[in-house]
């Protein structure tokens, strides 16, 4: 049974607990959308589907980039930093807002976007 928290700043935090799996917890508006989020997750950890997704959520794609292209990139020659360079500008304008969870095959599927003649 998850915890359920009024916090200072009268949002509602749901805490789960739950052995052999790792402790989840997220700030919500409303008390009912904690118990929702907290049933939906409890029902995933009893299935055995349950997938940690709060750094997903958090981290955009942008971000992501941006790391990969100061962390990865360096350590490749100088023709494949350029390509890898351009590319990932690219993808950050289109869509560098979206965070790693938001991100569908719709939403893949259509980049590039289609330029209209």
């Amino acid at each position: 049974m998850a915890t359920l928290v009024k916090t200072p700043s009268d949002t509602w935090k749901a805490l789960i607990r739950k052995t052999g799996w790792p402790t989840a917890a997220k700030t919500f508006r409303t008390e009912r959308d904690a118990e929702d989020w907290s049933r939906r997750i409890e029902d995933e950890m009893v299935r055995g589907a349950y997938i940690q997704r709060s750094g997903s959520e958090r981290m955009t794609l942008e971000a992501a980039l941006k790391r990969y292209l100061s962390d990865i990139t360096p350590t490749q020659k100088p023709t494949t930093q350029r390509g890898e360079t351009s590319k990932a500008k690219k993808l950050i304008e289109h869509l560098g807002k979206y965070s790693l969870a938001a991100l569908s095959a719709e939403i893949i599927a259509g980049y590039p976007p289609i330029k209209k003649r």
